[in-house]
């Protein structure tokens, strides 16, 4: 039998040839198959019992890592910017690194005070509380409430004072340390040990800005707490206060919260920034400018993210509407959203603080509870909105018929 210049033999043409046209007709099929098997892209809005997940790209990743890291030029070793409605990070550099503490020691001394409560108490001020540096003036002898003392210690960041509300909070400064670290063990502040109720420099005295955000979230529960931080300057109990903080008053939204500052420790640095009703907490240790880099991180911030109202489009989808067992059409409305912009007595609008790529990844999904008759009524709960961006649930919206 002659052979082709390749070597194939010529009987074995026959049987290629059906092997050839097998293969043409499976080919179809199999690809029909895997179309199906693959899937469709979620739609921007769907309705679904669960929302679809979705996963970051590579790219997109790289977009988070990015709007999270701080400016390169601040000299802080450590940053931790938190917002506070919604719990997010961000930014952060080194957030879990113990560093020593300096003032900032004060916010835990703040937070055993007011879970003891006894804001009227007169305390007595002794010589050894007297210890220098920092101080609210006090005098030995001169007697004010707890209050007032709280004052001293967080506008001028007074050691006389924190160490004269450690004594009577727990009748030694020695048992009012060990309080601080079990108060501390509490929390799960795993990097912080305290030493003193003041922040002196000690060795083993450490916190992070990870743990110190804790204490910032516990102690902006009391207005109190929020109040005197917020507080450029004050005169209490015949003493002149001027606040340490001095972004207060010299930066747009900037209502608290404590400075602190050693050889030890470098210029330590916890902001409060409330914009447009919502609040963030900005944290700089260990920086050799501390306003400079905190000034760098907030405005780094404010170009990053912005708020989103989360509203559904002006013209009606599927989201809008749904039918009842007999085909009824019913409109929905959506807890804190309103239809225009502009009729803002039907309620606040809901926000999301996002960058500005996760802008094009916000998407919603509707999960409905349908009554057990298939009925529905005006005012009727229906379900409610997901807004998720990727894998991550941001925010849920009830739902009510119209």
């Amino acid at each position: 039998m002659p052979d082709f210049p390749n070597g194939t033999k010529l009987d074995t043409l026959p049987r290629r040839l059906v092997t050839v046209r097998k293969l043409l007709y499976v080919f179809p099929a199999w690809c029909l198959i895997a179309f199906f098997l693959c899937g469709f892209g979620p739609p921007t809005m769907v309705d679904r019992d669960v929302g679809s997940r979705q996963r970051y790209t590579v790219g997109q990743l790289g977009q988070i890592q990015q709007a999270q890291e701080p400016p390169p030029d601040i000299s802080a070793v450590s940053v931790l910017v938190h917002d506070f409605e919604t719990g997010r990070v961000l930014m952060k550099k080194a957030e879990h690194l113990p560093v020593s503490p300096a003032s900032l020691a004060k916010l835990m001394t703040a937070l055993l005070v007011l879970e003891q409560d006894r804001l009227s108490d007169p305390v007595t001020v002794q010589r050894a509380d007297l210890i220098g540096e920092a101080a609210m003036g006090l005098r030995e002898g001169e007697e004010l409430r707890v209050e007032e003392l709280l004052w001293g210690m967080l506008i001028p960041s007074g050691n006389d004072a924190a160490m004269a509300l450690a004594r009577h909070h727990s009748g030694l400064v020695e048992l009012f340390v060990a309080n601080m670290n079990l108060r501390a063990g509490d929390l799960g502040m795993h990097s912080t040990l305290f030493h003193n109720p003041n922040g002196f420099d000690a060795d083993g005295q450490v916190s992070s800005a990870h743990d110190l955000l804790k204490l910032i979230k516990l102690l902006w529960e009391y207005p109190l707490f929020r109040e005197i931080v917020g507080t450029p300057a004050a005169t209490v109990a015949s003493h002149e206060l001027v606040s340490t903080n001095r972004l207060l008053g010299s930066y747009p939204g900037i209502n608290g919260v404590k400075t602190g500052t050693t050889l030890q420790s470098g210029q330590s640095l916890i902001a409060g920034l409330e914009e447009d009703g919502h609040q963030l907490f900005a944290l700089v240790l260990g920086s050799v400018d501390r306003y400079q880099d905190m000034r760098l991180v907030l405005q780094a911030v404010q170009g990053k993210y912005s708020w989103v109202p989360l509203q559904m489009q002006g013209r009606l989808t599927a989201l809008d509407r749904l039918f009842d067992a007999e085909g009824n059409r019913w409109f929905l409305r959506a807890d804190g959203i309103v239809a225009d912009p502009a009729a803002l007595e039907a309620g606040p609008l809901l926000e999301a603080l996002l960058s500005g790529w996760e802008r094009q990844e916000l998407q919603v999904f509707r999960r409905l509870h349908p009554p057990p008759s298939g009925m529905w009524t005006t005012g009727m709960p229906a379900g409610v909105l997901e807004w998720r961006l990727g894998d991550t649930l941001i925010a849920t919206q009830r739902l009510y018929v119209e």
